[in-house]
């Protein structure tokens, strides 16, 4: 307990040490099978998924910042695993195409990560996987907010 309260009963607390459990955990998958990263292996996952293949969507459902994407998607490039082309209406997007090496790349690992993502909802009960994205849905439209504090003062 620290300043009158317990740490692990905070919320972002609780989520931040998941996600770094969760991150390990896919890294130490992704690590069996090459030197991709697990930036790396997303962007490939939701390409080879049909997920998305435009830079934006792909960037936006990856869950990466416009730098770490950009140097993500340049390393991928030179890796072999990607090929980037202009997209067609829109210059300020361009197309990402899988190469072989990228699909062989995904068919490796996608059959372990998909093990892992059954791993993971065994781990809970079905009342719990029934409200658990839901939940997370809403944690994150509340976590796009700060309109909750108070207007700060502007007296000195």
């Amino acid at each position: 307990m620290t300043g009158g309260f317990d740490i692990n009963l905070l919320l972002p607390f609780q989520i931040t040490q998941l996600s770094t459990r969760l991150a390990a955990q896919a890294r130490r998958i992704i690590a069996r099978h090459g030197d991709l990263t697990l930036p790396q292996w997303r962007i490939i996952r939701i390409v080879a998924a049909g997920v998305a293949s435009r830079s934006t969507a792909v960037r936006k459902s990856s869950g990466i910042d416009k730098g770490q994407f950009s140097k993500t998607i340049n390393v991928l490039v030179d890796q072999g695993y990607i090929l980037t082309r202009p997209c067609a209406g829109d210059q300020r997007q361009f197309e990402i195409v899988l190469t072989p090496k990228g699909h062989a790349a995904h068919e490796r690992l996608a059959p372990e990560l998909d093990a892992r993502q059954r791993h993971l909802m065994a781990a809970l009960t079905p009342d719990q996987r029934a409200v658990i994205f839901p939940a997370i849905r809403a944690l994150a439209e509340a976590a796009e907010t700060i309109d909750f504090l108070e207007t700060p003062s502007t007296e000195d």
